[in-house]
């Protein structure tokens, strides 16, 4: 009993009759109102423990026994077990929150009076004859000379065209702003000048390659774009499942069940992998030890819940995963393209 029932059928949610402790229309406990403050610590408690038991009993199965899970929930045994998208969502949260925690980057920056930086002051005078040799050494006797042609005649080119404002180390012709590109567009015929595509695309370089800052700001919101991408993966998973197995009958929804599951898991065992790095890497670093065994876990689950979920042999479980991984990357390909053109044209 969370509170106080009230004594009133109606319900307060959304006004249906209520034969028992809960309205059989909507789910709303019919409890009263106005109850005291250790109804209302008792209500989110009990709240709190019926999530946390639906939690860990979802994961027991959802670890050690791959595509069981899944097969019972399809079959209709749900109220036991979190639902696949709510479980998605926390599992990534914290996932994608540990995996982009851990890429700030530890600060290089030495002090000017640092005591390492008083012992040696002196730099090294390096001959520039010297860097020319080596590097005519190490790209080839010629490449120097052919650049440096290159970008003479690009100059060249430029200076008498009037286009552009710089140019690459291989002679082609850039523009350093917009206003330039634009400009040379224009001095263009209308039939080789940039489509609106194309010249979105360069005016998004041009503004990339001003400052260092826009490059940061597109790494920044292309990792903070991954979470969405991956949630576009999922159905196309699960539509390239319905291709596979589309003999066995099953509805698109079971199959995106299937995909919701099968990466929620994907993600927790990185993630276990992750924290026993951590934690033993104060004594000793078993990161390698961990990546091998997480990958192996990884390829057995796939193949064991596959096989499991959808009741193929072993042999034809095995064809159908190297088909998927195959199909799963151009679709994650075609995914990562256009979470980079979105992160590039959000800056």
């Amino acid at each position: 009993m969370s509170g106080k029932y009230r004594k009133e059928k109606d319900c307060l949610n959304c006004g249906h009759e209520v034969e028992a402790h809960f309205c059989s229309y909507c789910g709303q406990e019919n409890i009263v109102v106005k109850e005291d403050a250790l109804h209302m610590v008792v209500h989110a408690v009990s709240d709190y423990f019926h999530f946390e038991s639906k939690f860990f009993g979802t994961i027991k199965p959802l670890l050690f026994q791959p595509g069981v899970l899944t097969q019972k929930y399809v079959e209709g045994k749900r109220a036991s077990y979190l639902h696949p998208i709510k479980l998605y969502i926390f599992i990534s949260i914290v996932f994608f929150l540990v995996a982009l925690g851990g890429r700030e980057e530890p600060d290089l920056e030495i002090k000017k009076d640092t005591p390492a930086l008083k012992k040696d002051t002196t730099t090294k005078q390096v001959d520039p004859a010297k860097i020319k040799g080596e590097s005519i050494d190490f790209y080839g006797p010629n490449i120097v000379e052919t650049i440096k042609k290159n970008k003479d005649r690009a100059k060249k080119r430029a200076k008498k065209a009037n286009k552009g404002d710089h140019v690459s180390a291989l002679g082609e012709v850039l523009d350093s702003t917009i206003e330039a590109y634009e400009k040379r567009q224009l001095d263009l015929p209308s039939g080789k000048r940039d489509n609106f595509f194309m010249a979105a695309l360069q005016k998004k370089n041009i503004k990339l390659n001003q400052t260092n800052e826009s490059v940061e700001k597109f790494e920044d919101g292309l990792l903070h774009n991954v979470p969405k991408m991956m949630f576009l993966l999922l159905p196309l998973f699960a539509l390239i499942l319905k291709l596979v197995y589309f003999t066995k009958k099953k509805y698109y929804f079971e199959h995106l069940i299937y995909s919701f599951h099968v990466h929620s898991a994907i993600f927790l065992i990185v993630l276990i992998s992750t924290m026993v790095t951590w934690l033993v890497g104060y004594v000793y670093d078993i990161s390698e030890l961990t990546f091998v065994l997480s990958f192996f876990w990884i390829t057995w689950y796939i193949y064991k819940s596959l096989r499991t979920f959808y009741g193929n042999s072993s042999w034809m479980t095995i064809l159908k995963y190297f088909l998927l991984i195959v199909c799963y990357t151009i679709a994650m390909t075609i995914t990562l393209i256009l979470g980079i053109g979105i992160s590039a044209f959000m800056i």
